[in-house]
């Protein structure tokens, strides 16, 4: 019996997601955060309570706020963008898959690579600026919180790239716009916000080892927009991708 994933559709979208200029800015992502805490490591000294405020701040505003959200739009918009600027995607459409299945097998590859280039960001800092006040617990709920936010990330992402050849400046201006300017300056507007949801399910996982200075999204709110979030783009990537086949476009 066949599974929801396909071998081949996610072979093939691995390679595409990862070409060589794609690897470099995965790299880039991965490493950044590193980088960072290893200038800090060397110039902040050992000040009681600097390592644990300054990794909350780089992974909620460094790897959160602005890495995942940037990664997943490259990968996401990618997996299906690619092959449609390409013409590729004609030769995906004439073998014998169900379209649905091409669109749950490049999905989990786009979480896959977004999860894979964010978990060295989260976890190499804290190998660097660990100590008693950053026991593994607090990683482990930024980690709980990159895990669920690529899966929503990734599934906007995915269905913008099937509905647009504009997909990556779309995407730019959502990501700047609602996640990094709207959603903190109007509080209506984090019960949308992918980068808010995330937040919460660090701060509920990490308990009173993780707390921010402002007030986060009810974790009601995070399950109930997130799931409609999730679930409503991955229904329409898959009938749009039905429609393309309908369309005549091969």
């Amino acid at each position: 019996m066949n599974g929801p994933i396909d071998s081949t559709v996610a072979w093939l979208t691995w390679r595409q997601l990862f070409a060589r200029r794609r690897l470099y800015l995965a790299a880039a992502f991965s490493l950044a955060p590193f980088l960072i805490a290893v200038v800090f490591r060397l110039t902040a000294g050992d000040v009681e309570g600097s390592s644990a405020g300054f990794f909350m701040t780089l992974c909620s505003e460094i790897v959160i706020g602005t890495l995942l959200p940037l990664a997943a739009l490259v990968f996401g918009t990618t997996a299906f963008g690619g092959e449609i600027d390409d013409g590729t995607l004609v030769y995906l459409l004439v073998k014998p898959i169900a379209r649905w299945r091409v669109v749950v097998s490049k999905y989990i590859v786009a979480v896959a690579c977004t999860a894979a280039v964010m978990v060295p960001s989260i976890v190499l800092p804290w190998l660097i600026v660990r100590n008693p006040d950053l026991p593994s617990t607090v990683p482990l709920a930024f980690l709980a919180a990159v895990g669920v936010a690529s899966a929503i990330y990734c599934a906007l992402f995915l269905a913008l790239g099937l509905s647009t050849r504009r997909a990556l400046v779309l995407g730019l201006l959502y990501v700047i716009g609602l996640e990094m300017i709207f959603s903190r300056t109007f509080a209506g507007l984090r019960s949308l916000s992918v980068r808010e949801f995330a937040l919460s399910i660090a701060e509920t996982v990490g308990n009173t080892l993780v707390r921010f200075n402002q007030p986060t999204v009810p974790m009601s709110t995070v399950w109930t927009m997130g799931a409609i979030l999730l679930v409503g783009t991955l229904a329409f990537s898959i009938r749009s991708l039905a429609r393309y086949e309908v369309a005549e476009r091969l």
